[in-house]
Protein backbone atom coordinates (compact mmCIF):
# COMPACT_ATOMS: atom_id res chain seq x y z
CA UNK A 1 0.00 0.00 0.00
CA UNK A 2 1.47 3.34 -0.58
CA UNK A 3 2.31 5.92 2.29
CA UNK A 4 -0.45 8.14 1.12
CA UNK A 5 -3.44 5.43 1.17
CA UNK A 6 -2.18 4.28 4.40
CA UNK A 7 -2.21 8.30 5.99
CA UNK A 8 -5.80 8.13 4.51
CA UNK A 9 -6.82 4.85 5.75
CA UNK A 10 -5.58 5.87 9.33
CA UNK A 11 -7.17 9.63 8.83
CA UNK A 12 -10.35 7.54 8.22
CA UNK A 13 -10.16 5.31 11.14
CA UNK A 14 -9.43 7.93 13.20
CA UNK A 15 -12.80 9.89 12.43
CA UNK A 16 -15.04 7.16 11.99
CA UNK A 17 -16.48 7.39 15.82
CA UNK A 18 -16.94 11.12 15.25
CA UNK A 19 -19.20 10.04 11.74
CA UNK A 20 -20.80 7.44 13.61
CA UNK A 21 -22.53 10.00 16.33
CA UNK A 22 -23.17 12.05 12.94
CA UNK A 23 -20.17 14.68 13.89
CA UNK A 24 -17.36 16.23 12.12
CA UNK A 25 -14.14 16.95 13.41
CA UNK A 26 -14.75 20.87 12.77
CA UNK A 27 -15.67 22.77 15.31
CA UNK A 28 -19.69 23.54 15.83
CA UNK A 29 -18.46 27.07 17.40
CA UNK A 30 -15.73 28.24 19.18
CA UNK A 31 -17.36 31.49 20.56
CA UNK A 32 -16.66 33.86 22.99
CA UNK A 33 -20.18 35.79 23.86
CA UNK A 34 -21.34 39.40 25.25
CA UNK A 35 -22.64 39.13 28.70
CA UNK A 36 -26.50 38.03 28.50
CA UNK A 37 -25.76 35.45 25.95
CA UNK A 38 -29.63 33.26 25.70
CA UNK A 39 -26.86 29.73 24.99
CA UNK A 40 -25.85 29.59 28.67
CA UNK A 41 -29.73 31.26 29.79
CA UNK A 42 -31.39 27.10 29.52
CA UNK A 43 -32.61 25.06 32.14
CA UNK A 44 -34.32 21.34 31.84
CA UNK A 45 -35.23 18.92 33.86
CA UNK A 46 -32.82 16.29 35.49
CA UNK A 47 -33.27 12.60 36.09
CA UNK A 48 -34.50 13.82 39.49
CA UNK A 49 -37.26 15.65 38.31
CA UNK A 50 -35.40 18.96 39.33
CA UNK A 51 -35.55 22.10 37.15
CA UNK A 52 -31.52 23.03 36.71
CA UNK A 53 -29.24 24.81 34.36
CA UNK A 54 -26.27 26.76 34.21
CA UNK A 55 -27.76 29.90 35.87
CA UNK A 56 -28.17 27.67 38.65
CA UNK A 57 -24.51 28.01 39.25
CA UNK A 58 -23.77 31.24 38.75
CA UNK A 59 -19.65 31.99 39.55
CA UNK A 60 -18.79 28.45 38.69
CA UNK A 61 -17.30 27.53 35.76
CA UNK A 62 -19.68 24.75 34.13
CA UNK A 63 -19.16 22.12 31.99
CA UNK A 64 -22.31 21.60 29.07
CA UNK A 65 -21.91 18.16 27.33
CA UNK A 66 -24.40 17.48 24.84
CA UNK A 67 -24.10 13.03 24.61
CA UNK A 68 -26.66 10.35 24.11
CA UNK A 69 -26.70 6.69 25.40
CA UNK A 70 -25.57 4.99 21.82
CA UNK A 71 -22.99 7.53 21.18
CA UNK A 72 -20.04 5.43 21.75
CA UNK A 73 -17.35 8.18 21.36
CA UNK A 74 -19.71 9.98 24.25
CA UNK A 75 -19.03 7.57 26.65
CA UNK A 76 -15.13 8.07 26.23
CA UNK A 77 -15.32 12.01 26.91
CA UNK A 78 -17.81 11.30 30.15
CA UNK A 79 -14.59 9.28 31.66
CA UNK A 80 -12.76 12.25 30.76
CA UNK A 81 -15.41 14.86 32.27
CA UNK A 82 -15.72 12.42 35.49
CA UNK A 83 -11.98 12.35 36.17
CA UNK A 84 -12.14 15.69 35.58
CA UNK A 85 -14.49 16.89 37.74
CA UNK A 86 -13.39 14.42 40.59
CA UNK A 87 -9.68 16.24 40.66
CA UNK A 88 -11.47 19.54 40.57
CA UNK A 89 -14.69 18.91 42.48
CA UNK A 90 -18.02 20.62 42.64
CA UNK A 91 -16.29 23.97 44.34
CA UNK A 92 -14.74 24.53 41.07
CA UNK A 93 -16.31 23.35 37.88
CA UNK A 94 -20.07 21.58 37.93
CA UNK A 95 -20.80 19.58 35.14
CA UNK A 96 -24.37 19.11 33.49
CA UNK A 97 -25.27 16.11 31.31
CA UNK A 98 -27.79 16.95 28.79
CA UNK A 99 -28.91 13.88 26.91
CA UNK A 100 -30.09 14.71 23.22
CA UNK A 101 -32.98 12.87 21.52
CA UNK A 102 -34.04 9.90 24.05
CA UNK A 103 -36.27 8.88 26.07
CA UNK A 104 -36.54 9.42 29.92
CA UNK A 105 -36.97 5.70 30.51
CA UNK A 106 -33.79 5.07 28.34
CA UNK A 107 -31.82 7.78 29.79
CA UNK A 108 -32.58 6.16 33.37
CA UNK A 109 -31.73 2.69 32.70
CA UNK A 110 -28.22 3.74 30.98
CA UNK A 111 -26.98 5.65 34.06
CA UNK A 112 -28.46 2.85 36.45
CA UNK A 113 -25.80 0.76 34.98
CA UNK A 114 -23.32 3.77 34.29
CA UNK A 115 -24.21 6.40 36.92
CA UNK A 116 -22.84 9.69 36.66
CA UNK A 117 -21.34 11.92 39.61
CA UNK A 118 -23.41 15.18 38.57
CA UNK A 119 -27.01 16.09 36.81
CA UNK A 120 -28.26 14.30 33.83
CA UNK A 121 -30.52 16.60 32.57
CA UNK A 122 -33.06 15.53 29.61
CA UNK A 123 -33.86 16.89 25.95
CA UNK A 124 -35.91 14.40 24.41
CA UNK A 125 -37.13 16.03 21.43
CA UNK A 126 -33.86 18.09 21.14
CA UNK A 127 -35.08 21.16 21.07
CA UNK A 128 -32.39 22.90 23.27
CA UNK A 129 -29.61 21.06 21.18
CA UNK A 130 -31.26 21.79 18.18
CA UNK A 131 -31.73 26.00 18.88
CA UNK A 132 -28.10 25.90 20.17
CA UNK A 133 -26.72 24.54 16.98
CA UNK A 134 -25.78 21.27 18.27
CA UNK A 135 -25.47 18.56 15.62
CA UNK A 136 -22.70 16.30 16.42
CA UNK A 137 -21.52 14.16 19.67
CA UNK A 138 -20.43 14.74 21.67
CA UNK A 139 -20.62 18.50 21.53
CA UNK A 140 -18.81 20.53 24.94
CA UNK A 141 -20.23 23.73 26.23
CA UNK A 142 -18.05 25.00 28.94
CA UNK A 143 -19.56 29.06 30.94
CA UNK A 144 -16.95 30.95 32.40
CA UNK A 145 -17.46 32.32 35.94
CA UNK A 146 -19.43 35.54 34.07
CA UNK A 147 -22.04 33.00 32.81
CA UNK A 148 -20.52 33.59 29.14
CA UNK A 149 -19.32 30.92 26.55
CA UNK A 150 -16.31 30.31 26.76
CA UNK A 151 -15.77 27.23 24.39
CA UNK A 152 -18.22 25.15 22.11
CA UNK A 153 -17.29 22.77 20.39
CA UNK A 154 -18.37 18.92 18.84
CA UNK A 155 -16.22 16.25 18.98
CA UNK A 156 -13.52 14.74 22.46
CA UNK A 157 -11.68 17.24 24.13
CA UNK A 158 -8.83 15.27 26.02
CA UNK A 159 -8.17 15.73 29.86
CA UNK A 160 -5.16 18.38 29.03
CA UNK A 161 -6.89 20.60 27.07
CA UNK A 162 -10.07 20.58 28.98
CA UNK A 163 -8.03 21.44 32.13
CA UNK A 164 -6.69 24.21 29.60
CA UNK A 165 -10.17 25.39 28.82
CA UNK A 166 -11.33 25.58 32.08
CA UNK A 167 -8.60 27.48 34.03
CA UNK A 168 -9.38 29.88 30.78
CA UNK A 169 -13.26 30.05 31.85
CA UNK A 170 -11.70 30.80 35.79
CA UNK A 171 -11.35 27.73 37.38
CA UNK A 172 -8.68 28.43 40.39
CA UNK A 173 -7.34 25.33 40.78
CA UNK A 174 -5.73 23.64 37.80
CA UNK A 175 -6.17 19.64 36.90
Amino acid sequence: MRRTSVTALVLTLALLPLAACGGSADAVSDTATTSGDPKAGFSLVSLDGKEVGPKDYEGKVVIVDFWATWCIPCHAQAEVLKNVFAELGADEVQVLAVDVGETETQVRGFVERKPFPYPVLLDPESELADSLGVYSLPTLMVIDTQGEVAYFEAGILGENDLCRVLADAGTTRTC
